[in-house]
Order: C-alpha cells, then structure tokens, then sequence
C-alpha cells in the first residue's frame, strides 16, 4: 500500500524486435497490478489531456480505446485474450 507523500517511480522500456514493440514494465516497488493499471492509465489520461482542444482530445481518446481493443479478440469475453499471445 502507498503512504502518503510516498513517490513510487515506473519504467516503460520499448525495444523494436522483428516489426514488434516489445514493452518491458519494471518499479523499484513491489506494487499490485492495480496500482499499476492505475498509474499507467493516468498517464495515459495526462497525454490525452495535453493535446490542443476537446477534438484533437477526442482523436487521442479513440486512438487509445482503438489500440485497447485490438489488443482482445473479442472485448466482450476477456477469456478469449489468452489466445492473443501462446508465446507469452
């Protein structure tokens, strides 16, 4: 659990392998995956939030929620996305 004025740091490592992103997350903290979807997710929000008027907002929004979906087979049952990928 996080105390108050507790700074906890997470990195984002990208490397571009075989026409892929591979994404490495790491923290110096042992934190759960909640916090850590919440962490991301707001910065996320921070660069949808930094692009110049509701539209220019709105193409960022979609972008995300497009890019979010076609990380699933099917956003109606999550259980199918262990399918995505076997190689995992």
């Amino acid at each position: 659990m996080i105390k108050e004025n507790e700074t906890i740091s997470v990195n984002v490592d990208m490397t571009y392998i075989d026409g892929r992103f591979e994404i490495k997350l790491s923290t110096s903290e042992k934190i759960d995956n909640i916090l850590l979807r919440g962490i991301l997710a707001s910065g996320v929000a921070l660069t949808i939030k930094a692009e110049e008027g509701p539209e220019n907002q709105g193409i960022a929004m979609k972008q995300v929620i497009d890019y979010l979906n076609s990380e699933f087979i099917s956003t109606d049952s999550f259980e199918d996305a262990k399918f995505m990928n076997s190689n995992s």
